[in-house]
């Protein structure tokens, strides 16, 4: 079998260095998604602070746009109240410090004291600030079933 010169091998652990790294960031991102969720779901208001940018808005399945203040009240007052709130079959994407996570939450509990149950697809807009990702806007779209 013939030997590739050091050369060759340098060059090719060069390439995939930078595939690598954005595997991590990917990686990063779909962690924080799902701990974002978790968060979501035992009401942790200071990780969803931490982890919404300020400028953070959320356009809904009703096409109503809201902002991080308007959630982080949702979440401290605990309505909606989730049993469910699970992400999954995600795909992340960065584009430097900029970044995509598309993927479906399954949801289920009680707001305003009516159950509920649903799948939404789900596209957030992240951006890296001071070396951390910040959720900076969310789009869903109910899933019929």
């Amino acid at each position: 079998m013939k030997k590739l010169p050091a050369a060759v091998l340098a060059a090719s652990f060069a390439l995939i260095g930078p595939a690598c790294a954005a595997t991590s960031d990917e990686q990063a991102l779909i962690d924080l998604e799902n701990r974002l969720s978790a968060a979501m779901r035992s009401g942790d208001v200071d990780f969803v602070a931490k982890t919404e940018d300020e400028t953070y808005t959320l356009t809904n399945s009703h096409a109503v746009v809201s902002h991080r203040a308007d959630e982080l009240e949702e979440v401290r007052r605990r309505d909606p109240a989730y049993d469910v709130f699970d992400t999954h079959d995600m795909q992340a994407r960065v584009y430097g410090d900029a970044a995509v996570v598309i993927g479906i939450v399954s949801l289920k509990g009680k707001s305003g004291g009516k159950p509920f149950d649903a799948d939404m697809r789900f596209t957030d807009t992240f951006v890296r600030r001071d070396g951390e990702w910040k959720l900076v806007a969310a789009h869903v779209t109910r899933i019929e079933k």
